[in-house]
């Protein structure tokens, strides 16, 4: 499973329209062929995940639009603007071989099918126990636990240019029951969880001993790292481009349509005839599909076209396998090695990027068991890694998807980068001092004074006085300063301060960060130019 989080701002009966569509080419957002039904589910620490029924359009459109679907009753103080967000969404999906082998094997779909079922549960559970929202006035607002959240879920079996791709909308509605009373999701906690929720969906459906008997029974296997089909993974590539070229083909229809039809917008009839002349269009050959049953016949088709066949018989006792017991798994070395994988791509976490990269290794490791046993061994992991985990915050009442989680083997590294770069410095001050100062030692002017640095106080609004000891510093003559805070410190706040700051002085800042996602954010928040580092160090 893998993606990242949609929040759904705007109208209910928008998003209605998305999931009753026969075809869903209606926009980005829900493009895929579906069942026009969403299933909901409430959740809460205590009781787990409770079936809540099937929801028709009318339905589904009162639940988007935050309303008790017993009583009427409006839950809480909703908003009606077109900003309000309904909803967060999450897809939860599989490699595109997994897809592959379901239009192979109805045995393999309902298996696979069921398999996302429980995945999805799991991943609801798993935010009723750490969604949370805020309460208090603003400006003092605290975040608390909730008591209760919703959840839709629906199901589609397509991608947008109509290749086999299950898969399913996961939504939690953005009112939730905390503290007594209906209140607001806090989407920016459900964002930063992003790794448990990945890790949860993928690994519940990797480990699904009912999925995996199935795909072995026709002899397929699974690679451990990436999870694809061994057999199938050579056909992804070749199979996407032929969707690919089905969408083009789909896209250049529409942009004729609405260049002879200005202001108009094409309705589902139409939208399907150009699906059908997209199929047809290059492979006249090959059956148009008019239904799901014949799509899922044109899929088999044009894998057999690329050169599929079944594996051999007698290649499915092999298949099978020994799945790799629970008991097996050395869980002091599996926590250590979370760890490890953590701080090769960042100095700190949180609890959620723990349980996901557990999750991660759980998923590679070849185990098959059922859902309590790996929620068992998941959990008992991420309390293991979390205990070797140091704190890069000490006061109480952190916000739980805070990254101020790291190691001793990061802050070793970490240590032993700031004194060569001190080193660095000082060396350099030796020979070319820094303009206007004796020494360009980075430690030597970290409390200079406000007044010698030369900052106009709007520059420093709202700063503590940590913030303002930095802001004096990077608006300094250093040639190297090294400054470390760790996540909530407040590190985008204080550059922007010193961005006015340096503005004032008829300077620049220029941010760089490690990714372009992460300079595009800094660019946005800090209102200053950025770039990734690979894209500086050409």
């Amino acid at each position: 499973m893998h993606g990242g989080l949609k929040v759904y701002r705007g109208s209910p009966a928008a998003a209605r329209s998305y999931v009753e569509a026969d075809r869903g080419r209606a926009d980005d957002y829900y493009l895929a062929e579906g069942t026009g039904v969403a299933q909901r589910y409430v959740a809460s620490p205590e009781a787990g995940v409770r079936d809540g029924g099937t929801l028709n359009g009318d339905g589904y459109e009162a639940w988007v639009a935050g309303y008790d679907l017993e009583t009427g009753a409006p839950k809480g103080r909703v908003r009606t603007d077109a900003a309000a967000v309904r909803f967060v969404e999450v897809v939860v999906n599989g490699p595109k071989s997994w897809s592959l082998a379901a239009a192979l094997g109805p045995e393999i779909a309902a298996a696979y099918d069921r398999a996302q079922d429980r995945a999805a549960e799991q991943v609801i559970g798993w935010l009723a126990q750490h969604a949370s929202t805020r309460v208090g006035p603003r400006g003092q607002q605290v975040q608390v636990p909730v008591q209760e959240i919703e959840a839709a879920v629906v199901r589609h079996y397509t991608s947008r240019a109509g290749d086999p791709h299950r898969h399913l909308h996961l939504q939690i509605n953005a009112r939730v029951f905390a503290e007594d009373t209906w209140r607001g999701l806090h989407t920016v906690g459900v964002r930063d969880s992003l790794g448990a929720i990945n890790g949860i969906g993928h690994a519940a459906v990797m480990c699904d001993p009912d999925f995996r008997a199935a795909l072995a029974g026709r002899g397929f296997t699974l690679e451990a790292a990436s999870g694809e089909i061994v057999e199938l993974a050579g056909f992804v590539g070749p199979f996407s481009a032929r969707a690919a070229q089905i969408a083009r083909n789909v896209d250049r229809f529409e942009a004729t349509w609405r260049l002879a039809h200005p202001g108009a917008e094409p309705g589902p009839r139409l939208r399907r005839s150009w699906d059908a002349r997209a199929w047809a269009q290059d492979r006249p050959d090959k059956v148009v599909p008019k239904d799901g049953a014949e799509l899922a016949r044109a899929w088999v088709q044009e894998l057999a076209g690329l050169g599929y066949h079944d594996p051999d018989r007698a290649r499915i006792p092999a298949a099978a396998g020994q799945p790799v017991r629970v008991g097996t798994l050395d869980r002091d070395g599996a926590a250590r090695d979370v760890l490890t994988r953590l701080g090769a791509r960042r100095s700190g976490w949180n609890a959620a990027d723990v349980r996901g990269q557990v999750e991660q290794l759980i998923a590679a490791s070849g185990i098959s068991c059922g859902a309590p046993a790996r929620l068992e061994l998941a959990e008992d992991l991420t309390a293991r890694a979390l205990a070797l985990c140091v704190p890069l915050l000490g006061h109480a009442g952190l916000p739980e998807h805070i990254r101020a989680l790291t190691s001793q083997q990061v802050l070793d590294v970490e240590a032993d980068l700031s004194a060569r770069f001190i080193a660095r410095a000082a060396d350099s001050s030796r020979t070319q001092p820094a303009r206007g100062h004796p020494s360009a030692h980075p430690r030597a002017h970290a409390g200079e004074g406000l007044a010698g640095a030369g900052l106009g106080w709007e520059a420093l609004d709202g700063l503590d006085a940590g913030q303002r000891q930095v802001v004096a510093a990077m608006t300094g003559g250093h040639r190297l300063l090294v400054i470390e805070g760790a996540a909530g410190a407040g590190k985008t706040t204080t550059l922007a301060a010193t961005r006015t700051a340096l503005d004032s002085q008829g300077r620049r800042l220029v941010v760089v960060t490690p990714t372009l996602k992460a300079a595009t954010i800094a660019a946005q928040q800090v209102g200053a130019p950025a770039f990734s580092a690979a894209w500086r160090g050409h």
